[in-house]
């Protein structure tokens, strides 16, 4: 028996495939899966970090995923405390341009991007610009948290054990860091790790070390 050509087969698999696909596209427009996959591209465009405002010139390099607003923003102010369990206040750093990053000892990407930080502060020593770490760790971690930050000189240990900073300013991931202007107001936020001693992030400090 003669075989069929090879033209005639290969239009047959085509027309079988298709038959395929349509009979399973079908089944799953019945069981709603077809009819979320938009909405699943949109939620996801739509949480999309976005810089807006003077600003977002400065969302860029190691900035890249930089959030800005139109205008400052007033944020509610929180007590932690330092070192020597001494009781500070977010507000009592209004005056300086504040680098708040929100951290933990147990999330790796915080402890790598936290040297970069040092440096950061290192550069700014004298010069009105506060790196503020705030340790979000329980009271039984408060003696890791300072035996890390010994070797992060020249910044100092802040702890915020009662959680407040990812509750009240919608940090849901480690690390977290909000840039305050010198009146304590919100005008950055970038959500996950960053190199933080580049010169990105120097003139988005210094345009605020200006206002």
């Amino acid at each position: 028996m003669r075989r069929p050509p090879a033209a005639v087969i290969a239009v047959v698999t085509i027309v079988v495939l298709a038959l395929i696909g349509l009979i399973s596209w079908r089944l799953l427009a019945k069981s709603g899966v077809a009819d979320k996959a938009p909405q699943i591209a949109a939620v996801t465009s739509a949480v999309a970090p976005v810089a807006k405002g003077p600003l977002a010139v400065y969302a860029t390099g190691a900035l890249s995923k930089l959030v800005t607003s139109e205008v400052p923003v007033a944020i509610e102010d929180i007590s932690f405390i330092d070192r020597n369990q001494k009781p500070v206040k977010l507000s009592d750093f209004k005056g300086q341009v504040v680098v708040l990053n929100v951290w933990a000892t147990w999330c790796a990407p915080c402890r790598f991007e936290m040297p970069t930080l040092a440096k950061l502060q290192a550069h700014y020593a004298g010069k009105g610009v506060k790196i503020l770490p705030l340790s979000v760790d329980t009271e039984e971690k408060f003696a890791d948290v300072k035996s890390f930050m010994d070797v992060q000189q020249p910044l100092e240990v802040y702890a915020d054990q009662e959680f407040q900073a990812p509750s009240k300013y919608g940090i849901t991931g480690m690390p977290g860091t909000l840039i305050l202007d010198k009146q304590g107001r919100q005008v950055a936020r970038l959500d996950g790790e960053a190199k933080w001693d580049t010169p990105e992030v120097q003139a988005l400090l210094d345009k605020l070390l200006a206002e």
